[in-house]
This record gives C-alpha cells, sequence and structure tokens, in this order.
C-alpha cells in the first residue's frame, strides 16, 4: 500500500514504477501515463504544467517532472506542439531552434546529434549568465519535443549522476 501511495504522490496521479535497479541505488523510475517515456531521477519529482509560448499570444502545456538533489536539478519534460507550427519542419531544424532558445541569454557549447532507436536528438551544454551549466538533451517525436536538463554548478556535465540521468531515458509506447 506504501508503494502505491509513493506512485501516486510521485506523479501527481500518473502511473510511476520503482524498479529494483533503482530502488538499489536509491533512484526511482518516473513513467508518466500517457507521457511515452521512462527516465530515473535521483529523488521523489515535483510536477508542473508549464505553458509554452507558441506565438500569437497561444500556448501548449508541457508537463515537467523536476528532483532537485544537493542544488542540482534533474528535469524531465514533454510538449506537444500544434502540427500547423511544426508542419513540414525536419527534426534537426526544430532541434536547432529549441537549442537557441534553450542558449538565449547565455551560450552553448560541446553539442552532439543523437539518435534514439529512428528518434533525433541532440546534446548540448548551456553557459548560463550566473555561471552555472544546464546540460540538456532534447528528442523529437512524432509532434512531441522531450528534454532532459541537468542545471547545477559549472562541472555537473562530468559527474556520473548526471551521465544516469539522462542515459536511463527510453521511449516507451
Amino acid at each position: 500500500m506504501r508503494r502505491r501511495f509513493l506512485a501516486v504522490l510521485m506523479t501527481g496521479g500518473a502511473a510511476a514504477l520503482l524498479t529494483q535497479a533503482a530502488r538499489a541505488q536509491g533512484w526511482l523510475e518516473y513513467k508518466p501515463e500517457g507521457g511515452r517515456f521512462r527516465v530515473d531521477l535521483p529523488a521523489l519529482p515535483k510536477i508542473a504544467i508549464v505553458q509554452v509560448p507558441i506565438g500569437n499570444g497561444n500556448s501548449v502545456p508541457m508537463t515537467e517532472a523536476t528532483s532537485v538533489v544537493s542544488r542540482v536539478a534533474y528535469i524531465a519534460s514533454y510538449v506537444d506542439y500544434p502540427p500547423a507550427i511544426t508542419k513540414g519542419a525536419a527534426a534537426d531544424v526544430i532541434l536547432s531552434k529549441v537549442r537557441d532558445g534553450a542558449a538565449a541569454g547565455g551560450s552553448y557549447r560541446d553539442e552532439r546529434k543523437l539518435q534514439l532507436g529512428r528518434v533525433e536528438g541532440r546534446e548540448y551544454t548551456v553557459v548560463q549568465g550566473n555561471g552555472n551549466v544546464a546540460v540538456t538533451r532534447t528528442y523529437w517525436a512524432r509532434g512531441r519535443l522531450f528534454t532532459l536538463v541537468v542545471d547545477g554548478k559549472a562541472g555537473i556535465e562530468t559527474q556520473p549522476a548526471t551521465r544516469q540521468f539522462l542515459d536511463s531515458f527510453a521511449l516507451v509506447q
């Protein structure tokens, strides 16, 4: 009963599972209902729905799960864009625009293209004006943008927990 309560609490009502491996490491599997992905988080996440502007005064809801441990934020989010905005645009173009928006007011470095099955992605580090860095992975699949961010002080990009979080991401049905 306690595990079931924790799963409901973790996801704000969405389905979540604790795997044996994640429990052994103290990490939790986050798999939101309808999210089409799973990822391991180092602590119980807070779930928020954030409005993302898409132009002309319109916005779309983005679901965001955030775990904070030792002043490092681990964020997994997804947002569905209307076909009218992305119709005919290549994934590479969309991912470049997302990267440019993420780096606005700062700069980015260490960019590399990723492939997750047939889904295109990117990884890069955003250097923020306050000196923090945000190691970011984005994937574009069937009108949905998946974003993973580890935000903390410089050097966070080489920490094992950063790699564990980013590498645990998987697309699911």
